[in-house]
């Protein structure tokens, strides 16, 4: 694959700002499909990770107009486009949004109800670090959804870790969803039949184990 997917991880530069409009508009429908799929919740406080442009914030917070959020990203190109394009959500005082990385986040322990990320873990530096740090700041009972627009069903392939050799983790749905169970939650897999949706849905139930 010839596309850097480097700059999906850490937009930046000239280019940094073409993905992140490509990733608002392309990501939209694997967010959506994601979203469709949640069991019925009221979340007061949710937390986006790798926010990208602000997409997966936007539609959060319109599904959830009850809620506030904070959003996150360790790019700082990423952080001024997200608030320029949620600023309605900023000025009424439903949104945050700061860099900060996964690996340690600026949130005190149960800080949120849910917890949001669209494909953003492909590219974490320690993925399970990562997800026990959604665990810390996620309340028990609450909810955490990842989406994303590629998974593998069993383990990937030589060529498709090649293909994706810009990605830090490439791994079988199994391996995120056992990931997630020691971060603390119960999680269910769902594939779209039609499409190459995933959401990895969690529920806080357990204690996270190191």
């Amino acid at each position: 694959m010839d596309e850097d997917l480097s700059q999906y991880g850490n937009p930046h530069g000239d280019e940094g700002m073409k993905v992140i409009k490509d990733m608002n508009a392309g990501h939209t429908p694997q967010i959506m499909w994601g979203v469709d799929n949640l069991p019925y919740i009221s979340p007061k406080r949710i937390l986006d990770v790798g926010c990208g442009g602000g997409i997966f914030t936007r539609i959060i917070l319109e599904k959830y107009p009850k809620a506030s959020a904070s959003a996150i990203d360790i790019s700082e190109l990423c952080v001024d486009y997200a608030k320029e394009y949620n600023k309605e959500f900023i000025d009424s005082g439903r949104l945050d949004v700061q860099v900060a990385d996964v690996m340690d986040l600026p949130f005190e322990d149960g800080t949120f109800d849910m917890v949001v990320s669209n494909a953003s873990h492909f590219f974490w530096n320690d993925l399970k670090a990562g997800l026990r740090e959604l665990g810390r700041v996620t309340k028990m009972g609450g909810t955490i959804l990842l989406t994303a627009g590629l998974h593998f069903d069993g383990e990937p392939t030589d060529e498709q870790r090649k293909e994706y050799e810009g990605m830090a983790n490439i791994i079988s749905d199994l391996k995120l969803k056992e990931m997630m169970t020691f971060a603390g939650f119960r999680t269910a897999v769902l594939a779209s039949r039609t499409d190459p949706y995933c959401a990895y849905i969690g529920i806080r139930c357990g204690e996270i184990v190191n």
